[in-house]
């Protein structure tokens, strides 16, 4: 059997394959019957030609061939006529002359005549001028497709069409003395699957990596054919040989140049994916920085309007009660501001089902159903279709965990149909997923930190009900052993009155303080606007608190004269310092040093001011090392709790922080205070603003960290 006949046959194999592909169809519409019928005729073409030349050239099978040629062009034209969807006129005259000439050349053949080299050449003639008509309305029909990826489909079926036209046009030059190997038929077949996967998946270039790696090895598969014939030509009676050479050859070379080759053919197709891609890696790394919903709707939105290929954009959130999406951000012209998830119910239920949904696909979906008579899916895609041009979307997105939903994406490319391939779609669903888990993680966030609010909110209750009951314990008390006296001995001493009256004055003072200084935590830090020299602020404090040391205690001062400006009201920082120096002076109990130092620091690429106070007392008891933010809680007798806490919000209000460190000598405790120092660049400005925003809005949360004022001692 030589390779022409041995070609002849795998064509006929390889077609009839690809009819019974598209026949298993379970729902087969007019476009699939006319895809089976030109593939059955293809294949029956090449069988009969393989029995012609099996047979040595009997009439029989030669009539059947020839028949079977002419009717080519004819099925051709009908399938692709309903394929393009083409009502122009020159695809209505193809198909009115391809009847009358098939007729003509059938009765031809089946003459005596058909053995004649005039009809030979009139039938070859007939083929392929019908058959370049009908790849010239696939051209014309790509000129006139409305979406880039429909315009890829047909141009590259054209050519791939007209390759194939060529090549085997060429399978004929050995009857002129010329023979080169028989590639028509390699280029017939990949014509023939490229349709069906076309009219199965609606487009062809949807998976560019598919056409790639099809390029990739028909280029390698036409390589190893021209390695062969090249040796053969050259010595033809070593087939073996050269068939062992020319694989070898092929093994060689196959990595690297298929390599290439699926690399060029990749860059060629891509590029516009690409866009996508770094889309999606811009979304991805601005949501790995976001800390609240306004950074997440901003990492979304601004990538979006900078995008090539997105003209609308929008995002929409459930709200708490899961009945409405709200508009949140949007690039382009605003769609509308809210969607009712019970009036748009079919759009829900099918994304939530599909997580992507295209505007493209339902429509064709549509048209399907009303081919198939399925009246009531169609009814319901129609909905779908309503509610997506409603949100002003060709392509939606759901954003949803496991076991919820929180909001859309939708976009949109209004310069093209189609905008989006599935691959492209793939990544873009890698980014809702991303949005979705960045919104799961603040509301988990959002939780522990109500939650630890509320352990907060309880310690303070707890705390201040303690503070509260002593006073209000003792005033009863003296309340009614002045009743009680009174009932008995019907007067009261004038001593025993003072005393009470004065137990009740000092509990009711303490009291006020109490609540004074609650409300005085509870307070935001005013924001100073202005730089100030903390230098006045140390040495005023310094005065003040000279008249608490005893005899037995040394204060050693070594305070800076020239100190960058901080942003902070000097009379807290004298509030902040006076309370942190009064407790050092009590931990010492009357015998010790206090060291109080000041200098200018440089911590990175900021500067600081850093104030220390240090002292030789006994240090930080274990219990209060994990507490040491949380007010009410104290060691000293008496002691509120609340003005070290107070403190601390002082200093973080003003983007700065405490910290504690060993003492003088290893005895003791060191507590530096850091201010960061005033600069004039606005971005300087910007961050303190921000921290000490940060700072107002934790100021009920308390943190087990060793940073931060300490509390009393």
């Amino acid at each position: 059997m030589d390779l022409r006949s041995q070609t002849s046959l795998l064509g006929a194999v390889l077609s009839l394959a690809v009819a019974v592909m598209v026949l298993l169809r379970p729902r087969k519409r007019r476009i699939h019957w006319l895809f089976v019928w030109f593939a059955l005729t293809v294949g029956a073409w090449y069988l009969t030609a393989f029995f012609a030349r099996w047979s040595k050239a009997n009439p029989f099978w030669e009539r059947l061939n020839l028949g079977f040629a002419v009717l080519l062009p004819l099925v051709a034209s009908q399938f692709f006529r309903a394929f393009l969807l083409a009502d122009s006129k020159g695809a209505a005259l193809l198909s009115r002359i391809s009847v009358p000439l098939v007729a003509v050349m059938a009765a031809a053949i089946l003459s005596p005549l058909y053995s004649s080299p005039l009809l030979g050449a009139l039938i070859f003639v007939y083929v392929f001028a019908l058959l370049g008509a009908t790849l010239a309305l696939v051209r014309e029909a790509a000129l006139r497709a409305p979406s880039r990826f429909d315009r890829a489909r047909l141009n590259y079926l054209a050519w791939v069409g007209t390759f194939a036209a060529i090549f085997t046009l060429a399978e004929y030059l050995p009857y002129t003395g010329l023979d080169i190997p028989p590639v028509g038929t390699v280029l017939i077949l990949v014509f023939l699957y490229m349709l069906a996967e076309s009219i199965l998946r609606y487009r062809l270039l949807d998976l560019y990596e598919l056409a790639a790696k099809l390029l990739g090895l028909t280029a390698l598969s036409f390589a190893l054919a021209g390695i062969l014939w090249v040796l053969v030509w050259l010595d033809p009676g070593n087939f073996y040989l050269h068939s062992v050479a020319a694989v070898l050859v092929l093994l060689i070379v196959f990595e690297p140049v298929y390599g290439w080759v699926e690399q060029q053919i990749a860059s060629f197709f891509l590029r516009e994916r690409q866009d996508i891609e770094r889309l999606a890696t811009k979304i991805r790394s601005s949501l790995s920085n976001a800390t609240s919903l306004p950074d997440i709707i901003r990492a979304v939105i601004d990538p979006l309007s900078e995008s090539k290929r997105v003209t609308k954009g929008s995002l929409y959130l459930l709200d708490t009660n899961q009945s409405v999406f709200r508009l949140v951000g949007h690039v382009g012209g605003k769609p509308i501001d809210h969607l009712e998830v019970a009036s748009a119910r079919a759009f829900f239920e099918r994304l939530q089902k599909e997580g992507a949904l295209t505007i493209e696909n339902i429509e064709r979906e549509r048209e399907e159903r009303r081919e198939l008579k399925d009246s009531d899916e169609a009814i319901r895609l129609e909905e779908i279709l309503a509610t997506m041009n409603e949100l002003a979307t060709s392509l939606a997105l759901a954003i949803r965990s496991e076991s919820e939903v929180y909001g859309l994406l939708c976009l949109r490319d209004e310069r093209l149909k189609d905008a989006y391939t599935p691959e492209e779609i793939a990544v873009l669903r890698t980014v809702s997923a991303r949005i979705a888990a960045s919104i799961e993680s603040l509301r988990l966030y959002e939780r522990l930190r109500d939650r630890d609010r509320l352990a907060a909110l309880g310690e303070m209750a707890a705390g201040l009900a303690h503070e509260i009951r002593n006073p209000l314990g003792a005033i009863k008390a003296s309340a009614q052993f002045m009743a009680e006296s009174l009932a008995t001995e019907g007067e009261l001493n004038k001593e025993s009155l003072v005393e009470f009256v004065d137990i009740i004055v000092e509990e009711v003072d303490r009291l006020n303080r109490v609540v004074t200084s609650f409300l005085d935590y509870a307070r935001p830090s005013p924001h100073v606007s202005e730089a100030r020299d903390p230098s006045g602020a140390i040495e005023k404090t310094l005065q003040l608190i000279r008249s608490e040391l005893g005899s037995e205690i040394e204060l050693i001062a070594e305070v800076a004269q020239e100190l960058p400006p901080v942003r902070i009201d000097p009379e807290r920082l004298r509030q902040v310092l006076f309370n942190l120096l009064l407790n050092a002076i009590q931990a010492m109990e009357g015998k010790g040093r206090l060291r109080v130092r000041s200098l200018a620091r440089q911590i990175g690429n900021e500067s600081w001011v850093e104030i220390q106070v240090s002292d030789t007392g006994p240090g930080l008891p274990d219990q209060v090392k994990d507490k040491l933010f949380v007010p009410f809680v104290t060691t000293k007798e008496g002691g509120t709790g609340l003005g070290l806490a107070i403190s601390q919000r002082i200093v973080s209000a003003a983007g700065g922080r405490i910290e504690v460190r060993p003492g003088i000598d290893g005895k003791g405790v060191t507590f530096v205070v850091l201010l960061p120092a005033f600069q004039s660049e606005h971005a300087a400005e910007v961050g303190m603003e921000r921290r000490a925003q940060e700072a107002q809005s934790e100021a009920i949360e308390p943190r087990g960290a060793p940073i931060g004022l300490i509390t009393e001692r």
